[in-house]
Order: C-alpha cells, then structure tokens, then sequence
C-alpha cells in the first residue's frame, strides 16, 4: 500500500495515487492505533458491511471484534445505518447523534472516508452515556418542564397560584395580578396571610384548605374590585402531608355580566317572537288579539300551527273560554279559510233529529220531512269547516256514523242510498272530560281517539288575570260602539272587577261589561253599578267611626303590587314580568317596593 496521509478536514481524506482503497492493508495499518482509542470505531463499506470494529467497539455493544466484521450495519441497528446511509449520499458529516443500542444509549459521529472526492467508506465513533450525561439530560428535561408549566399557566384565563405547604407563594400567572391588582414582585416569596392583611384578598383559601387537608372553594373580593370563585386543591407527598397547593381564580364578575346578558338576549328572542306572532296574525279580527298572556300567546300559535294541517282538533276548556273563537282563528289561518265556517251547538240539537241535521236526508225520508229533502250540516261546510261545539252532547247511537265519516269522507243521507264525498274538516271542543265520559259509557273511545289527535286546552280566565284589564277595555269600547254609550269605570269599580273570579269565564265578563255600561245612569261606573258577586270580590275598608276616607290609593298600590308579584314569580324574574306585563323593568320594581312597605305597616 502506497503511504496515506490522513488530513482533518470535513472528513477522513486519502492522498495517494491509486483509485482504489486497499482495505485490508489501510486496515493492518491502522489498527494497532485504532485498538487503544477508548471510543468504538466502527468502519462501514456503501453495501452496510461492517469492515472494521475496534476493540472499545466490541466492549461497548458486547461483542467480539469477530462477531461484529462482517455483519450488516442494519442487524446492530437499524436508525444507525439510516444515519450512515445519509452520509453516503450527502458526504456531511454527522457529529452529537443520540442512539440506542440494546437498551443502551450512545453519543455518536460519522465521518465520510474520501479518495478523490469519493466515499468509499464512513467512519462512526461513539460513546457510552456517563451519569454526569444523564444529569444533563435530566436537567434540560426539567428546563424544558418549567417552561411548559409557565407557558400553560400564562395561557389560562383564570387565576393561577401555587403554594408550598407553609403557604409561601412560589408562583403566580399574569392573570391573578389582574383579577387581585398585585404584581409577582409584590408577592414571590411571601406568605399569603400578607395578601390579606395588605388588602390584596378579604380571605385566604390557603389557609383554609391547611386547616382542612382538602379541597375549599370560597367567594373573594379582591383589590381590584372584582368577585372572585376561588378554589384551593392540595397536592400531598408520599407521607401523606401536603406538599403544594394549587389555587385557581375564576372571575364571576365577568360571569354576571355574561348571565345578564344572557338574560336579555333571551328577553329579545321573546320580544322577536312576539313580534313575529303579531305580523302572523295580522290579517285577523281584533277579536283574536284580546288576551296577552304568555299562556295564551302559546295557545293562539299552537292554534296556528295546527291550522296548516288537515287534522282534527279538539278545543278543550270550561264554558265561556272562547273555545269557538280559537276554532274561527285555526278556520282562518288554514287553507279553507275562503270557505264556510259551520257552527254546530251539538248540546242543542233534539236526539231524534241530529242525524238528518248532521248528514241530511231526502225527500219523503220519515213524516215530516220537507217534500225537498234537506242539505246536511256537513254538506253546508263542504270545502271549509264544521266546528262541532260541545261533542260529548252527540248521542251515542250517532257516533258511529260520525267515526265513519272522519274516517271516510263520506256520508250517505237519511232515507238515501247515495254514497256522497263530503270535503269537511271537523273541529270538535267540550267543557266535559272526554276520558272520563268514556270511562262511563257515555262517549266511544274510539271516535276519543280519532278526535284527540290535536288537542288544545284554553285556561280558564281565573289562570290568566293579567288578561282581564285588556278583556274589560276591548269590551267596553265594543259596547260603546254598539250602544252609542261612552262611559268610564271609577278605581273602586275596576279593583273589583280585576279580583273577581269569572266563573263564567270570558263570556260572564263581557255580558257583565255590557250590562253595567247599559244599567249605570252616570257616565262613571261605581261599585254601585255592578253586580253584587263582583261587589264582594273585593272587600273594601269600612269608614270609621270618625268619618275617616279608606286608603284608596294605598288599596290600588297593594292590588298592584300583588299582580306584579304574582308575574314575577310566574316568570322567574323582573325582567321577564316586565316584558309580559308590557311594562317598564323599574316599574315592577316600584310596585314591589311599594307593596312591601304596605306589608311592614
């Protein structure tokens, strides 16, 4: 072999001038100098062959010289030759490389061996891992941790503290400085009794949670105005005795202001909703828009949302609810609404005739018929309505024949044979439990059932008193036009009616307008003028020995107060009571305030 020179540049370089390595001689050579190196040497031809391995080689990966020659680079390890295989192909060198060898892990360089600017081999060095390596590793992985803590506990929006098991304060985010107004200098290193003497927290849930050894939640005002949810969690030792304690600060100033103004987004939603059923029932009769109570606005739109359906509906309620006017609205809301609206009082009816008043009989058909026959209540509402008032009235032998047309939409007239195709849709209401009416024999269950598919109960106006004040204006100003009269109700007159309990409902109210309007000799109506059940409804104070006037003013501001308070606590909050009984939020908080200095009196 012709003399080598090795030169220190970006690898091992040979000068010589043959083309090609002698390995073996290069490698005879060199050994005896290579063997006394403390680092592995290992030489690895293009192909992955290991060519030479020194002796420190063989003690460190556990193998003698003569196992290791020979063997593909990729049997000892795999991620190895990858790294070698790079040096191949870029020529760079590779220098402080981690790599595992059975479990045990080494540093490890590559240098390219070069011969006219070609590689014709690579030379890896490595070393064991020493304990003083592991404490180096060991301390960048703890830098590395306390890096990660600060940057997690300076992301978090709530306050973050952490404390030993004496209480001293040991670190802090950006975001407790905020919610107490204290900086990090103020209070590294302090105990947190000193936060509250110097006035940052009113109480420390540290010393709560060290009195405790467990988890402690508390409410804190902080200096810097602000309400905060602190909980304070332990972290114990091995010993079982706490060793840190980790407080977290949660704003819930900032959450009110979020609830409020989840609050009024909802107090807008109903407002739009309100909005919205008014543009919907536009179109009507005034009539259809008497009662404002929440309860009702829930019946009037479920009342239109049936209309659009061709189902039956079935009005339930006590007498004088104005089921017949729920049943105009759903006529007129659907798309029958331009035909016949056919109004049947079943109740009315004599039994021995409902049959050819129903479905009509032709000519001739039992004594006393007309000589023309006669068109049946179905057949008038054919292409619209028939609204069937008080169905628990139709006798039972009829509802038969009534089941089969629902079913059928047919019907075959009495003393006929004709079988004729009737396009009706029926609504049915009653003041009677339907249920219970089966139970007893008296209606069939299954023509129940075939009516029940919709159905709506109208509360009875004692469950909806903030209606009646609108309810009384609508029907005096219908009765005025009416009777060309303009009168008006004196305070007395009007507390009296507003506590009555309307047995009769809607119905008693209205004839009770119109009565009082017409019997009164004055254009204000008194207590005098009306009717003694609704003189007693409210019991008025007594004049006094001395003449003394009763406390009107305060009477009204206690029926007042009473009415507000009945929404609020229907409603579940001021707000909401306002927004249904269409006034100002400070308005109902008047009227409390008012009717709880009556009470203290």
């Amino acid at each position: 072999m012709d003399r080598t020179k090795f030169i220190p540049t970006n690898g091992l370089k040979l000068m010589k001038k043959s083309t090609t390595l002698d390995m073996p001689r290069f490698l005879g050579a060199a050994k005896c100098l290579l063997d006394i190196i403390p680092d592995g040497i290992i030489i690895t031809e293009p192909s992955g062959r290991i060519a030479y391995a020194n002796e420190s080689a063989a003690r460190l990966l556990e193998r003698s010289t003569s196992e290791l020659v020979g063997l593909d680079t990729k049997e000892i390890n795999k991620s190895g030759w990858e790294g070698i295989s790079k040096v191949f192909k870029d020529g760079l060198p590779q220098h402080g490389v981690r790599t595992t060898v059975n479990g045990k892990l080494f540093i490890a360089g590559r240098l390219p061996l070069k011969l006219n600017n070609r590689i014709e081999a690579v030379v890896s060095f490595f070393q064991g891992m020493f304990a003083y390596d592991q404490y180096a590793l060991e301390l960048e992985s703890y830098k590395y941790m306390a890096k990660l803590l600060d940057a997690i506990m300076e992301s978090s929006y709530d306050g973050l503290w952490i404390t030993d098991r004496e209480g001293m304060i040991v670190k802090l985010n950006k975001a407790a400085e905020r919610l107490t107004g204290c900086t990090a200098q103020d209070v590294l290193g302090r105990n947190v009794t000193e936060l509250v003497e110097r006035g940052f927290v009113d109480e420390s849930v540290t010393g709560e949670v060290l009195k405790r050894k467990t988890t402690v939640t508390m409410v804190q005002k902080t200096k810097a105005d602000k309400i905060v949810l602190a909980t304070g969690s332990p972290i114990f030792d091995s010993s079982g005795n706490i060793d840190v304690i980790i407080i977290n600060d949660r704003d819930i100033t900032e959450l009110n202001r979020m609830r409020h103004e989840l609050e009024e987004s909802k107090a807008l939603v109903d407002l739009y909703r309100q909005e919205l059923f008014d543009v919907q029932l536009k179109d009507l009769d005034s009539d259809f828009f008497l009662c404002k109570s929440r309860i009702m606005e829930t019946v009037y739109e479920a009342a239109a949302r049936s209309a659009r359906f061709e189902t039956t509906v079935l009005l339930t309620g006590e007498s004088g609810v104005g089921k017949g006017l729920l049943a105009k609205l759903i006529h007129r809301k659907s798309g029958r609404s331009q035909g016949p609206f056919i109004r049947v009082d079943c109740g009315a009816i004599v039994e021995t005739l409902f049959e050819s008043e129903l479905f009509g009989h032709e000519r001739g058909a039992f004594t006393g018929a007309g000589p023309r026959g006669k068109l049946g209540l179905l057949d008038m509402a054919n292409g619209g309505t028939l609204f069937l008032d008080e169905i628990a009235e139709v006798p039972l032998a009829q509802q038969v024949k009534l089941l089969r047309f629902l079913d059928e939409k047919s019907l075959v007239r009495v003393g006929g044979s004709e079988v004729r195709t009737v396009d009706t849709r029926v609504i049915a209401a009653t003041n009677k439990d339907l249920e219970e009416e089966v139970h007893k024999r008296r209606f069939r269950k299954d023509l129940f059932y075939r009516f029940n598919v919709v159905s709506l109960r109208i509360p009875p106006l004692r469950e909806r008193q903030e209606d009646i004040l609108g309810l009384i204006t609508f029907f005096m100003n219908k009765m005025s036009k009416k009777h060309g009269l303009h009168k008006r109700l004196d305070r007395d007159a009007l507390d009296a009616l507003l506590h009555y309990r309307y047995p009769g409902n809607v119905r008693e109210l209205e004839n009770m307008v119109e009565s009082m309007m017409i019997m009164s000799q004055m254009d204000t109506i008194t207590v005098k003028d009306l009717h003694s059940n609704v003189r007693e409804a409210l019991p008025l104070p007594d004049v006094t020995d001395e003449g003394e006037a009763p406390d009107l003013p305060g009477l009204v501001d206690r029926i007042a107060g009473e009415t507000v308070l009945r929404a609020v606590e229907k409603y579940g909050s001021q707000q909401q009571a306002a927004l249904h009984l269409g006034i100002h939020q400070s308005t109902v908080s008047r009227k409390l305030k008012k009717l709880r200095n009556l009470s203290e009196q």
